[in-house]
């Protein structure tokens, strides 16, 4: 599929109830009609293949030209990523099942393959379980994840029904360490650390921690919090929703962002600058992470993952954006990119 074809494509599926909240900000905080910013929103569209929700975490409604250079858009991530990842090894990535044999040594936690297995072989795969998670194997998001809880199902009509959804992959709930909990403990929270390879070497382009808001117990479908960490385990950046509203503390537990110390951060970029060396035909590679009171575990890896949440301008408060960081690391290289 051509890249203006695609765009389009994305153009007519958005989601117009979230396109109206980002409208509804947008005029709030701007004083602009509303028309002017459609008209603006559809310039960009045009001109750089830009999202409306890249047009808002960049800024662009005020950005000069020269700070939406250092953006990537829906358009010009695509063409990115189309000369980075060789398409013949994503599917190590963007099929579950085969993301979990091949990076099995990351994962800390027992699954098991529906496609291969017997309703026995998954009743021998619950015994000592309490919570397990069904997933289809191209899911995003969170979509196509279902919380089951062993107790209250029947094996047998369990076992049918996944099938039946194409959640081949049932995998042991994580348990998420107890930093993490004080602020929800009703869902685990997601990781992002994003790695670039460039001449044998694994760099850490970015990172951001997304966590629900409420009870929802799937991350990814909500208006999630998000914030970067350091190496130290502390919050590096602003706690923003997908709004742009910054938080001091969690709105469902009152924990307070200055206090959040979580483990494991440095051995959770270190396992995916290792993990990454095994995938070198995959050059960009968003991981995502959980942490559990012994240690950080891996969940999947991404050939194409969201850039959103790492180069929305409020997180740093920096109107530089996600291309600029793949081009310090990239150099001249960059000039081989069609963008």
């Amino acid at each position: 599929m051509g890249v203006n074809i695609w765009l389009l494509k994305k153009f007519r599926t958005i989601d117009k109830e979230r396109f109206k909240r980002h409208l509804d900000v947008l005029e709030q905080t701007s004083g602009k009609s509303r028309n002017y910013i459609k008209f603006d929103m559809i310039k960009n569209f045009l001109q750089r293949g830009c999202s409306y929700t890249d047009y808002f975490r960049g800024d662009y409604l005020h950005a000069t030209k020269e700070e939406k250079d250092t953006f990537v858009t829906a358009k010009s991530f695509r063409q990115i990523l189309h000369y980075l990842n060789n398409p013949n090894y994503v599917t190590i990535l963007e099929d579950k099942l085969v993301f979990n044999k091949y990076y099995k040594e990351y994962l800390k936690r027992d699954y098991i393959d529906l496609k291969k297995s017997s309703k026995e072989d998954f009743k021998k795969f619950l015994k000592g379980k309490d919570v397990v998670f069904g997933k289809v194997l191209d899911g995003e998001g969170g979509h196509g994840i279902s919380k089951i809880i062993v107790k209250d199902e029947n094996p047998d009509k369990l076992y049918d029904r996944l099938i039946k959804n194409k959640q081949f992959l049932v995998e042991e709930a994580i348990k998420q360490c107890k930093e993490i909990n004080e602020m929800n403990p009703n869902v685990v929270a997601s990781f992002r650390i994003i790695t670039l390879l460039k001449d044998g070497k694994v760099h850490l382009l970015n990172n951001a921690l997304r966590i629900n808001q409420d009870k929802t117990n799937v991350i990814g479908c909500t208006n999630d919090l998000y914030f970067s960490l350091g190496e130290d385990g502390k919050i590096s950046s602003n706690v923003i929703d997908d709004y742009g509203t910054v938080y001091e503390k969690h709105p469902l537990t009152g924990k307070k962002f200055k206090d959040v110390v979580i483990p494991g951060v440095k051995e959770a970029f270190e396992m995916c600058k290792e993990a990454h060396l095994d995938l070198p035909e995959v050059r960009y590679i968003g991981w995502d992470i959980a942490f559990t009171d012994n240690g950080p575990v891996m969940v999947e890896g991404n050939d194409y993952p969201a850039f959103g949440l790492v180069q929305f301008y409020k997180l740093h408060d920096s109107k530089t954006g996600h291309k600029k960081e793949i081009a310090d690391i990239l150099g001249d290289e960059m000039n081989n990119i069609k963008l």
